[in-house]
């Protein structure tokens, strides 16, 4: 399998794990292109064409469940709040020290 594919996914995957959507919507731009090139270098008929294909949407697949999961935790933390807020006794509007990581 080509190693610009496999560095990128690799890279793609950490930034998934650490929630840095920017990097991840930049990182899935350059697998593409990278898998696409890769395919488009190989001779018509290619069985490694089917490969790169296969591990395109392994990769994709992957990623848009992580970040679906991963934005769906971020939304249940925000709802929480309020509720967070009432038992700590802290006034609407005032900080709480209470961060949520994103």
């Amino acid at each position: 399998m080509n190693e610009q594919l496999i560095g990128i996914e690799k890279q793609l995957r950490r930034a998934v794990e650490t929630q840095h959507y920017e990097e991840i919507q930049r990182l899935v731009l350059s697998f593409c292109e990278a898998a696409e090139a890769s395919a488009r270098a190989l001779p018509a008929g290619d069985p490694r064409i089917g490969e790169i294909a296969a591990m395109t949407q392994k990769v994709l697949g992957w990623t848009r469940t992580m970040v679906q999961t991963s934005r769906e935790s971020l939304v249940l933390q925000l709802r929480r709040l309020p509720k967070v807020k009432r038992y700590l006794g802290v006034p609407t509007g005032q900080a709480s020290g209470l961060r949520v990581e994103a």
